[in-house]
């Protein structure tokens, strides 16, 4: 880069300037220069440029290019980390001064846990988990009994599925007896039924893999593994003992591989799973701590906030006033949200990561980055992915490909049978059945349809679409679904 100026002798001549380094630089350099060419002379016939050699020229160039502005699309300078920071403080203040209000308004609500309840609903919640533990059994010795040299065919006995289908029934309606006859407080009443619910579609997986490998060996098959596309994504290490294959039908039917199945981090059976060579105590107690303290705050969060917004609902509800309906389910929904991603984080990262290392299960993909579902469909297959596969591997994929279902049908199959699970385990801790979750979860087939009937525009912009859609699923999941499903819930449990 150069400027042109005149020399002595009356012709042009090009100067090259070099641009300074910085402002602390150029200050420093031309009081320098001042102070070095206080004493010379300028030559005669010479311009005072040429006779102050470093001194510094107002001819300085600043615009040399075409630039965007900072906050411009088509500016390489995207960096808003200030704005990043900036929000974080004004999210912390805002929830700094409804802690104080909070306080102010209420003072402290906050008790010891499970103090209100009585010994009796404790001893139920444990006879719930006796009644597990010999639904385990019995699955065991179902298995058992069908892995015999008589009964392994082509085809499985119909007793064996009728003991199978009453096992896994007496699974999940001896949880729901419980806990709605007998348990009255809904979080503990949630316990052993979510636990029911999980042993329950264990023991579906476990039955209808048991009869495939028993179909195998009966035709003289030669195995053969389909496996998931996206087993393999991220993957930090292979383990050189797994065997696709499993430890052979009937080798695998044991009781310590059934045990290891039923508390395993899975709704899936295999005979077999990746494993890691070593227990990290260290990684142990940070899940475990992580834990502890997410459920601690989301007791402090549900006593000291969330019940007093609800108590306040009731009248609005009762008087259908809509105007304060919003209000309400506007305020909890802040609340909900903090609750549900505490709940996420405790369950599915630290409990399950804690569980996955201790019995040192090497697949610990439980969730994927469900928090950038472009739309409620993806949300569903990243959120929760032991359900996912398990609709994928046991209800969705059978359809298809055995009774010629077509895609759609199956997927609406799969989305019925949450819809159900989640009615029961919002409905019976609260001694309600509905179907508000139901028609919660049915109502989102019309979005994901809708949803999908925009994919040729979407893909002419997608980045537009994908955050519109992100939007979208905040909206309607978390800023007025969920509150509502709770308020809701909620009414009807304090009227009981």
């Amino acid at each position: 880069m150069g400027i042109l100026t005149r020399s002595h002798d009356g012709g042009l001549t090009r100067r090259h300037i070099k641009p300074l380094k910085d402002s602390t630089e150029t200050l420093n350099g031309s009081a320098n220069s001042s102070r070095r060419s206080s004493d010379e002379q300028v030559s005669p016939g010479r311009g005072p440029e040429l006779g102050r050699k470093n001194s510094f020229s107002h001819t300085y160039v600043i615009h040399t290019a075409i630039r965007a502005s900072p906050l411009s699309k088509e500016s390489p300078e995207q960096n808003y980390r200030g704005f990043y920071n900036l929000s974080l403080l004004l999210l912390a203040v805002s929830n700094i001064r409804l802690i104080v209000e909070n306080y102010l308004k209420y003072g402290v609500k906050v008790s010891l846990p499970f103090s209100s309840l009585q010994w009796e609903e404790f001893q139920w919640a444990a006879l719930a988990y006796g009644s597990l533990a010999v639904n385990v059994l019995a699955a065991f010795a179902v298995e058992k009994y069908a892995s015999q040299d008589w009964l392994i065919r082509d085809r499985t006995p119909l007793r064996i599925k009728l003991l199978n289908v009453i096992n896994i029934a007496i699974s999940i309606c001896v949880p729901i007896w419980i806990s709605w006859y007998h348990i009255k407080a809904p979080v503990l009443s949630a316990v052993p039924l979510f636990a029911g619910t999980i042993l329950m579609l264990k023991l579906v997986s476990y039955a209808l893999v048991c009869a495939d490998l028993r179909r195998e060996l009966a035709l003289h098959r030669q195995p053969r593994r389909n496996e998931e596309p996206t087993s393999h994504d991220a993957m930090l290490q292979e383990d050189s003992a797994f065997n696709v294959l499993g430890a052979g039908y009937p080798e695998c039917i044991t009781f310590a591989n059934l045990s290891y199945f039923t508390v395993a981090p899975t709704l899936c059976y295999q005979p077999s799973f990746p494993r890691t060579p070593t227990i990290r105590p260290i990684f142990l107690f940070k899940r475990l701590s992580e834990f502890v303290v997410s459920m601690a705050a989301m007791y402090m969060l549900a006593a000291q906030y969330a019940a007093p917004t609800l108590d306040n609902s009731l009248e609005a509800v009762e008087q259908l006033d809509m105007v304060r309906l919003v209000e309400r389910v506007l305020k909890l929904s802040i609340v909900s949200v903090v609750i549900w991603l505490l709940m996420f984080y405790a369950f599915f990262h630290a409990w399950l990561n804690f569980l996955g290392e201790l019995l040192r299960f090497g697949d610990r993909r439980f969730y994927l980055q469900w928090w950038n579902a472009r739309d409620i469909s993806e949300y569903w297959r990243l959120w929760n992915t032991p359900v996912y596969y398990w609709g994928k591997r046991h209800v969705y994929m059978p359809l298809i490909i055995n009774y010629k279902v077509p895609p759609a049908v199956a997927s609406t199959v799969v989305f019925i049978i949450s819809a159900v699970l989640h009615e029961v385990l919002v409905g019976v801790p609260v001694g309600w059945i509905g179907g508000w979750a139901f028609a919660g979860m049915m109502a989102q087939l019309p979005l994901i349809i809708q949803t999908k009937a925009l994919e040729g525009l979407r893909r002419k912009n997608e980045q537009l679409f994908d955050t519109i859609g992100n939007y979208m699923f905040w909206i309607s999941f978390t800023i007025v679904g969920q509150p509502t499903c709770i308020l809701v819930y909620y009414t009807r449990w304090y009227k009981v």
